[in-house]
């Protein structure tokens, strides 16, 4: 694919001037990148349906809204699924600062700023390079997708978006699918009314737990079984050493 990208020492510079509204010298600051078909074609259609999904809440969300939460669960279907699969393209991160900065600006300042203060520049993948909200959100759905279910994405869309950032994509562990497949079942097995299995304060021990064994344990290698057993099992040593803890205080 033929991309776009702006280098990260630019980035910041090139936020504050587009917040602005004073103007950006495209041809110094951006970079074409790959070749073959231009992927700006691609991004037209899925502008159109993230604005068509986030219509449907409020026009500012407070801090910690779990409404935001909910909107990136749907979003990050059509970020995977409207994007095609080029790896040069999608392991540039140069690229997705572009495609927040330049593309995507409003989305990211509507879902992680308020009406006082804009969103913070690592949510453009500036500073923070993973926690690009676009990237975050592609990322989040490839590695829940699963063409042996009748929806590939329903894995993807369950669980909060404090889970997916603190507990997969900020762990070493989360590269590992099937181990994240597995984490992902196990937590969110109930009914939505019953909300997630394991508490915060235990989902925190286990995720300390799985980083200990990752020294020992080759993840990638574990099959689907494997890896739902593992995470049941560490699960339950998580509850007790919690447990333990709240006797003991």
């Amino acid at each position: 694919m033929r991309y776009l990208a702006i280098k990260a020492d630019r980035a910041r510079e090139i936020l504050e001037k587009l917040r602005a509204g004073e103007p950006v010298d495209e041809e110094r600051e951006v970079e074409i990148r790959g070749s073959g078909e231009d992927v700006e074609p691609r991004l037209v259609e899925l502008a159109r349906k993230l604005d068509e999904i986030r219509s449907n809440y409020p026009p500012v969300l407070k801090q910690r809204d779990p409404r935001g939460g909910a909107f990136e669960a749907e979003a990050c279907v059509e970020v995977h699924r409207r994007l095609p699969f080029d790896p040069a393209m999608l392991a540039d991160h140069d690229w997705w600062t572009w495609l927040a900065v330049f593309y995507f600006r409003e989305l990211v300042d509507w879902r992680h700023g308020s009406e006082k203060r804009t969103a913070a520049p690592a949510n453009f993948g500036i500073g923070a390079r993973n926690e690009n909200l676009l990237y975050r959100m592609w990322l989040r759905a490839d590695i829940g997708y699963d063409p042996d279910r009748r929806d590939p994405y329903e894995l993807a869309r369950r669980g909060d978006q404090d889970f997916w950032r603190s507990h997969v994509l900020r762990q070493g562990y989360g590269r590992c699918r099937e181990l994240v497949k597995a984490l992902v079942i196990y937590q969110f097995s109930n009914s939505a009314q019953h909300g997630p299995t394991l508490r915060t304060d235990e989902l925190r021990e286990l995720a300390k737990r799985l980083r200990r064994i990752q020294a020992n344990v080759m993840f990638e290698c574990l099959d689907r079984d494997a890896a739902l057993e593992l995470v049941r099992s560490e699960a339950e040593r998580a509850k007790r050493a919690v447990q333990e803890r709240v006797l003991k205080a």
